[in-house]
């Protein structure tokens, strides 16, 4: 499973695209790191890489290490903290401890990235092309219309270059 995949930074399953290319993972693609408190699934084609995950967690996600989460190196309160950070949903978590599951805030709140997706956070279905509804509180859809994971983002738009027109309108 996860301890036969390539080191993240030698371009292996799920690594971060180099900086103008699109993701290079399979649609189906899912990890599942487990403990007796919580368990946390990775989507890694709704991965954009963002960085969340890390920058809050360090000690737990690492993608230079396979696995590149260790369950293991923090509580899970902190664990179920950094997941929510993740912008796209890539990264969720079910506790089994008693502890709070993910909630979502009452409203949708879309926010454009500027040349990028948009971050969706809140209760919303997302109907995807072969009809299959998907109840989600956080994603990152498509802007560029070229994702090959559609309605999720897939970072296409660095590939071709996408850019969002400017508020001054160039």
């Amino acid at each position: 499973m996860a301890e036969a995949d390539a080191d993240a930074g030698e371009g292996g399953t799920g690594a971060p695209p180099p900086e103008n290319e699109a993701n290079r993972v399979l649609a189906g693609l899912t990890r599942e790191y487990t403990r007796p408190e919580i368990r946390v699934q990775w989507y890694a084609s709704r991965c954009i890489h963002s960085g969340a995950c890390i920058r809050a967690l360090p000690s737990v996600f690492d993608p230079k290490r396979r696995p590149w989460i260790d369950i293991q190196a923090a509580a899970a309160d902190a664990i179920a903290s950094a997941v929510v950070r993740c912008p796209t949903g890539a990264l969720q978590y079910e506790r089994f401890d008693g502890g709070p599951n993910e909630t979502a805030p009452d409203r949708v709140q879309i926010t454009p990235v500027p040349n990028g997706p948009y971050f969706v956070r809140g209760p919303c279905d997302i109907v995807q092309a072969d009809g299959t509804i998907r109840r989600e509180t956080r994603a990152a859809l498509c802007r560029c219309g070229q994702s090959k994971h559609l309605p999720y983002c897939d970072n296409t738009h660095r590939a071709i270059g996408f850019r969002t027109p400017s508020r001054s309108g160039t």
